[in-house]
C-alpha cells in the first residue's frame, strides 16, 4: 500500500510542472493577445495622427454694413514750403456700404503762419500760393481686419485702409483766389472704440497744380492726420 502511495505522488511531482508548461494561464493567453491587437492598426491612423482640424471663425466686432460715421480731426502739413507752418482742422462723413468698401466726403479749413516772429501771412508772402480750404470724396476700402491685446483682458480691433479720390482746393495767391483740381489718396488704421466710435492715424496726400504768378506747378501736400468719429 505503501509503494503504490509512493509511486502515485511521485508521478504527480513529475506531471504536473509538464501541464504547467503545455498549458498557459487564461491571463498570460490574454495579454499575449492584447499586445497582438496593438501591433495590428489595420486601416486606421496612430491616434496622433488621426484627428480632424478644427477652424473657429470670430465675427466682426463691430459690423459696418449700412452704417455711417461722422469723424473731426486735426492734421499737419508735412511738406509745406519752407517759411510756412500749414496745419488744418477736418470733418468728414463716411457711409459704409459693408465692412469692407466705404465713400467718404471730407472738408478741412486750412491755417497758415510764417515761420518766425511774423505771424501775418496776409499781404507777406505776394508770390506765393497757399490754400486755404480743402474739400474731397474718396472711395475707400478696408485692406485687413485685425486686433491686438493690452493685457490679458483688453482687445482693440482694427482695420488697415486704402483710399482714392478726387479733391477742390481753394488757394490764394497774392490777391488772386483760385480753386483747383487735385488727386487725393488716403492710407492709415482705423482703431474702432466699442460699437459706437473710431480713431484714424493716417497719411494724406493732395495732389495738384499750384499757381504762381510765374506759371503753375505739380506739388504733394502730404499730411498726418488724426480723427475720431462716432458711428450711426
Amino acid at each position: 500500500m505503501k509503494s503504490i502511495f509512493a509511486f502515485v505522488l511521485l508521478a504527480t511531482v513529475f506531471a504536473v510542472p509538464g501541464f504547467a508548461a503545455n498549458n498557459p494561464s487564461k491571463a498570460s493567453q490574454l495579454s499575449l493577445e492584447d499586445q497582438l491587437k496593438t501591433l495590428d492598426t489595420g486601416n486606421q491612423l496612430p491616434a496622433s495622427a488621426n484627428h480632424d482640424k478644427m477652424y473657429s471663425v470670430q465675427p466682426r466686432y463691430l459690423p459696418l454694413q449700412y452704417r455711417s460715421e461722422i469723424s473731426f480731426g486735426a492734421a499737419q502739413d508735412m511738406t509745406p514750403d519752407s517759411f510756412l507752418k500749414t496745419q488744418q482742422l477736418e470733418l468728414e462723413y463716411r457711409f459704409h456700404f459693408n465692412d469692407r468698401w466705404s465713400v467718404g466726403l471730407a472738408q478741412a479749413w486750412v491755417d497758415n503762419q510764417l515761420k518766425g516772429e511774423t505771424t501775418n501771412i496776409q499781404g507777406a508772402l505776394p508770390a506765393v500760393p497757399y490754400a486755404t480750404m480743402r474739400q474731397d470724396l474718396t472711395v475707400e476700402y478696408n485692406i485687413f481686419y485685425g486686433k491686438f491685446r493690452w493685457g490679458s483682458e483688453t482687445v482693440s480691433y482694427f482695420d488697415m485702409y486704402g483710399a482714392l479720390g478726387t479733391g477742390r482746393i481753394t488757394q490764394v495767391t497774392g490777391n488772386s483766389t483760385d480753386n483747383v483740381n487735385a488727386t487725393v489718396a488716403d492710407v492709415g488704421f482705423a482703431f474702432w472704440l466699442g460699437k459706437w466710435g473710431s480713431a484714424r492715424l493716417g497719411i494724406k496726400d493732395y495732389a495738384y497744380n499750384e499757381t504762381y504768378l510765374s506759371g503753375t506747378l505739380t506739388q504733394h501736400n502730404i499730411h498726418a492726420h488724426v480723427d475720431l468719429g462716432y458711428i450711426f
